[in-house]
């Protein structure tokens, strides 16, 4: 059958002489026709029963991929930047500890009072006030600050706060006051807060280092 004898039997097709239950007598084009239409429906019915489904879950496995090779990636990256973590590391606690040796204990505070105040007297400074405050405990150390004031020229005072700052512990100065001493030329008074800083002994150097055991 080609083409034109298909579109002239369809033209001639009467549907109520059409036998739902013989099949076989149907014309041969509406047989074919019935067959495509067979076949697009069995197409339909399994595209949305089977294929849908099985293309949802095609594309979340694609999403889960890709989330687990973007982790993959940055533990690799991890992986391999590792040593240099661990050596940053031991170089971070050597010199936790060599700060925290910078910090007087509670029996070598009262040495570091009378180290600053001698430093103070060997400059050639005039001692007016020296008081230690009472201490402020942080975290794992505990703050010492010292109210001082002394007379002296500006050279005299300049070398005292350069060599506190030479000491081996920790000395830091602050809310410094400068003014000329009235009838005293070239001389002057400060007025200032000194702070040191003590390490507290419940705060232990012995912490187990990340990724080692104790």
């Amino acid at each position: 059958m080609n083409v034109r004898e298909f579109f002239d039997e369809l033209k001639t097709l009467d549907l109520r002489e059409l036998n739902p239950r013989d099949l076989a007598s149907w014309p041969p084009a509406v047989r074919l026709i019935g067959l495509v239409l067979t076949f697009v429906v069995v197409l339909l019915l399994g595209y949305f029963f089977f294929v849908r489904g099985e293309l949802s879950r095609l594309r979340a496995a694609q999403r889960q991929e890709q989330t687990l090779r973007q982790t993959f990636v940055a533990k690799a990256q991890l992986a391999r930047e590792l040593p240099a973590y661990r050596r940053q590391l031991v170089a971070m606690h050597q010199t936790y500890r060599v700060l925290l040796a910078q910090l007087p204990s509670r029996d070598q505070i009262p040495t570091l009072l009378r180290d600053i105040s001698t430093t103070a007297q060997l400059d050639g400074l005039d001692q007016k006030l020296f008081k230690p405050e009472h201490q402020i405990r942080k975290a794992f150390y505990a703050e010492q600050p010292i109210t001082m004031e002394y007379t002296g020229t500006y050279r005299e005072i300049g070398k005292f706060v350069a060599d506190v700052a030479s000491l081996p512990r920790v000395v830091t100065f602050g809310n410094l006051h400068l003014a000329p001493v009235p009838g005293e030329p070239g001389v002057l008074h400060m007025r200032v807060l000194a702070m040191t800083y003590r390490y507290l002994r419940h705060a232990s150097l012995r912490r187990p280092m990340p990724g080692r055991r104790p």
